[in-house]
């Protein structure tokens, strides 16, 4: 990014989780590659020195010289995210050139998505608003762009996640999240907007919000089953909530109105603990057939985030309106579990995720 202009990231929530785990070690590493702006600062920002950070950030702006762009990078809880958009606008913090970056959940209901998109718009343009899923950005995901499937032998298309491992401690954010809001909201609708999306347009954006409109929620004729929802073992006794009805795995049933896609079956499916850890498109044709396409673990994928924002390519986040299909399409699923109590599946763990 030798050309990219002066750059001040300010980093909300530099203790919390994302930052330390993901955010700050890979800044480290671009720091030490070469591949930051040449002339970039850091500054961290949490409760205790709110006060203080218009002054670090007007220092570092007479630092820099020239015309510099500030990144508002919000690593902070979903509920603290109107209160530091408020605290941005009020602080002095808005002046020249600035983009601000949101990471996921946005929102944890249509409701509440749709409340947070006209809160933000309040204080900034759509056109300054990066919001996250570090699957977008991934090499693995951009070539699924490039595909060409032969549509008329299609029988399913299968999106599914499946992880070795369980919460990992995030018993606060799993607790108030859960598969659907964590997972399926984000990554994987917007695999499947990518994988269904039409081929050509200028605006991939526009793209995925078009195959977004067009999926919906039915009920697999041959199983009769629509929605189904499970718990790991040792998940209650882990986050220490006898009666938790969260979601640590999601299938979801789904067909498209895309006349490219007729009579196509559309599954979603992730799930946390199982035997292995993978991510796949699994196409599965009329003559048996099946195409297999991986999405692997990019470690980097982070750091193509921070060249993505710095560089303004907005391709590769998500729109607000993309944000509200993908929350328009979960809603009703939502509103059933919330007035349900007896259909969550308690799942072995380690097992195989095609087998609940």
């Amino acid at each position: 990014m030798s050309d990219a202009q002066p750059t001040i990231l300010i980093l909300f929530g530099i203790t919390g989780d994302l930052a330390q785990r993901f955010l700050l070690p890979v800044i480290k590493k671009m720091k030490d590659e070469g591949t930051l702006p040449p002339k970039f600062r850091l500054i961290g920002a949490s409760r205790l020195n709110y006060e203080t950070l218009l002054v670090r950030v007007t220092e570092a702006e007479s630092e820099l010289g020239g015309t510099v762009q500030k990144l508002f990078y919000l690593a902070v809880p979903p509920h603290a995210c109107k209160e530091v958009v408020d605290f941005i606008e009020t602080s002095g913090l808005k002046k020249g050139k600035y983009k601000l970056l949101l990471e996921k959940p946005f929102g944890h209901d249509l409701t509440s998505a749709e409340d947070l998109v006209v809160h933000i718009k309040k204080h900034f343009k759509e056109n300054e608003i990066y919001r996250v899923d570090h699957y977008l950005v991934k090499n693995s995901v951009q070539g699924i762009i490039k595909k060409s499937w032969e549509k008329n032998n299609i029988r399913s298309i299968e999106i599914l996640a499946s992880e070795k491992l369980g919460i990992e401690g995030r018993v606060n954010f799993y607790e108030q999240t859960g598969a659907l809001q964590d997972f399926v909201q984000s990554h994987l609708l917007e695999l499947a907007a990518l994988t269904l999306m039409t081929n050509g347009g200028k605006n991939i954006r526009e793209l995925r919000v078009a195959a977004l409109k067009n999926l919906e929620v039915v009920c697999d004729i041959t199983k009769q089953e629509c929605v189904k929802r499970g718990q790991y073992e040792g998940y209650r006794k882990e986050v220490n909530n006898p009666e938790s009805m969260v979601e640590t795995f999601v299938y979801i049933n789904m067909v498209s109105n895309d006349p490219r896609w007729q009579g196509i079956a559309i599954k979603l499916v992730t799930g946390k603990a199982m035997k292995e850890k993978l991510t796949q498109i699994r196409i599965t044709y009329n003559d048996v057939k099946n195409l297999i396409f991986n999405i692997d673990p990019e470690p980097d994928a982070y750091e193509r985030v921070i060249t993505a924002a710095v560089l303004g390519n907005h391709g590769l986040f998500i729109s607000s309106d993309e944000v509200l299909e993908s929350w328009r399409i979960l809603d009703a699923i939502q509103q059933t579990w919330v007035h349900s109590k007896d259909d969550l599946i308690i799942y072995p763990r380690g097992c195989e995720i095609t087998q609940i």
